[in-house]
């Protein structure tokens, strides 16, 4: 079975936070181990804190969530034009990558217009 999720956020931490306890239900339901959920909150936290500190107010992403029996995938997209600096937000701070890159199976940055793409095998 796939689960897809896709959401449209702006900069705002309190429609994360729906997102993310959303998703967590998602998981629940599909038994997915308490670690692998606690992961990837984290995972979904620390790119959108990230994410959100980079770019301007009003600007808005899309979080895309793809979850099968062997993986989770999240890519955070935006559907406009952003200038390269923006665009590569997650690789401005090396801590928020490390952590991400700690939780994550593979970890992708993409300059055509994907913020990020992480992979979390389950």
């Amino acid at each position: 079975m796939d689960l897809r999720l896709t959401v449209d956020l702006p900069r705002d931490l309190d429609r994360m936070n729906a997102l993310r306890h959303a998703l967590d239900g998602a998981l629940v339901g599909l038994e997915v181990s308490e670690q692998s959920r606690t992961d990837i909150a984290l995972i979904i936290s620390e790119t959108w804190a990230n994410v959100i500190s980079h770019v301007r107010v009003g600007v808005a992403f899309q979080v895309r969530t793809t979850v099968n029996e062997q993986r989770c995938v999240i890519e955070v997209t935006h559907p406009g034009e952003l200038s390269v600096e923006n665009l590569n937000a997650l690789l401005a701070s090396e801590h928020s990558l490390r952590v991400v890159r700690s939780l994550a199976d593979e970890v992708d940055v993409d300059s055509d217009g994907l913020l990020v793409k992480v992979t979390k095998k389950l």
